[in-house]
């Protein structure tokens, strides 16, 4: 298999398992659209992480970043004690499922310029959050792992049949 089809063949699934995930609920950070940037950016940096999913009742209403913070927060001079999270946040927000190719989800990420992409089942409800970082970890953790195959394989370590 070669590495293109390797990364072809990875699903949310596995990038969710190398990040723990899959063993324990997603723990997902979550915000109400009525909280402040402040509680946000807060609970972000305590849980040091980039993201937080905007949720009303079980349903996601919106992404809040990093990114978002900078660009109208920091740079337009809003006040983030007093600005609630729902009139900075991303409102349209791609999601992905935990059968979905890699590939597909770094593409979407790429189009849409975001890192941050909510992991939903197959009634749309949030059960984990998957990041370019994630991603990339992932990516690097088979290409190692292909490595040390190849390694094992010129000197005779690998296994016999």
């Amino acid at each position: 298999m070669t590495d293109h089809e390797e990364l072809v063949d990875t699903r949310v699934r596995d990038v969710l398992r190398t990040k723990g995930t899959l063993k324990k609920k997603g723990d997902v950070l979550t915000a109400a659209p009525s909280d402040t940037v402040y509680d946000c950016i807060d609970a972000m940096v305590d849980r040091d992480i980039g993201s937080i999913v905007v949720m009303s009742d079980d349903e996601i209403v919106g992404i809040f970043t990093e990114r978002d913070y900078m660009r109208d927060i920091a740079l337009k001079g809003r006040s983030s004690p007093e600005t609630k999270v729902q009139e900075v946040m991303t409102s349209e927000v791609a999601t992905a499922r935990k059968d979905d190719q890699l590939e597909e989800c770094l593409d979407r990420m790429t189009d849409l310029e975001c890192r941050h992409l909510p992991v939903v089942d197959e009634n749309g409800t949030l059960t984990d959050i998957i990041s370019m970082r994630d991603c990339a970890e992932q990516i690097a953790e088979s290409a190692q792992s292909g490595a040390m195959q190849l390694v094992n394989y010129v000197t005779g370590q690998y296994p016999k049949m």
